[in-house]
């Protein structure tokens, strides 16, 4: 009459052993959210406790912080008033300036978003970027900033294929024409996978448009760079793994 209730002791251990796994996987996921920009916030979860659990999370932009080679000695104290001018396409491709319109905009929404700036205006049919029509555009239109940039790669891979991009950013003083900000960064986000584990399985969905994803994330990085130095107190430090599992900041 042991022999049962051994079993049944046994099979019980088993299934909250691979619920405490389940539970820490998700745990894991939710700490890796960094909103907007590369969140692996989970889309479905589909198994019971017999069998292996299917994961599905966001795929993410692969990306190091953005190089820096020029930034101001110290900080901006106020929020200016500035102008975006379309980037620039460096890269060969079909009709370029409506390109570097579409992915410019996607760009300057989020900087937008960060608050960053008194005011951001779009310069909408004065790009390609070039500094020094740029810089006589902001002043005709009292701006104190000009900003704009490069599309120097941009590779879109599909639903099922890696997509990379990389953009460099520079960022004018109007009234002297000194350049304040020169900053690059690339990104990347791989074909999906499938990640197997003993008791779980993670699946990676890509979003609708992989490329501008990445350039949503390296605005995202870069606009922070410009935050911390209009108001460094608007720049908060990423949550710690213990908040992120157990806080609020998770969400």
């Amino acid at each position: 009459m042991k022999q049962p209730f051994a079993m049944s002791f046994s099979s019980i251990f088993c299934l909250l052993q691979r619920l405490t796994f389940v539970l820490l996987a998700l745990s894991l996921c939710v700490a890796c959210t960094r909103a907007p920009d590369d969140s692996r916030r989970i889309y479905n979860v589909r198994g019971s406790l017999r069998t292996p659990y299917q994961i599905e999370i966001n795929n993410y932009a692969h990306r190091e912080p953005p190089a820096i080679y020029v930034a101001p000695l110290k900080e901006l104290g106020h929020r200016p008033r500035a102008l975006f001018v379309p980037f620039r396409v460096v890269q060969q491709t079909a009709d370029p300036v409506s390109f570097g319109e579409m992915l410019s905009r996607q760009f300057w929404q989020i900087w937008l978003s960060l608050n960053a700036f008194h005011s951001l205006q779009y310069a909408s049919g004065y790009g390609p970027w070039e500094p020094s029509r740029a810089l006589a555009l902001a002043r005709a239109k009292g701006a104190e900033l000009v900003v704009g940039g490069y599309i120097n790669e941009y590779v879109d891979g599909g639903n099922n294929g890696t997509s990379s991009v990389s953009l460099a950013v520079e960022v004018y003083d109007v009234r002297t024409g000194t350049q304040l900000w020169s900053m690059s960064q690339a990104g990347l986000m791989e074909a999906r996978q499938k990640h197997d584990f003993y008791l779980f399985a993670i699946h990676e969905r890509n979003p609708g448009d992989p490329p501008g994803f990445i350039v949503r994330s390296i605005a995202w990085d870069m606009g922070r760079e410009i935050l911390a130095w209009v108001d460094p107190d608007a720049v908060q430090p990423p949550p710690s793994l213990m908040d992120s599992i157990f806080g609020s900041q998770a969400f």
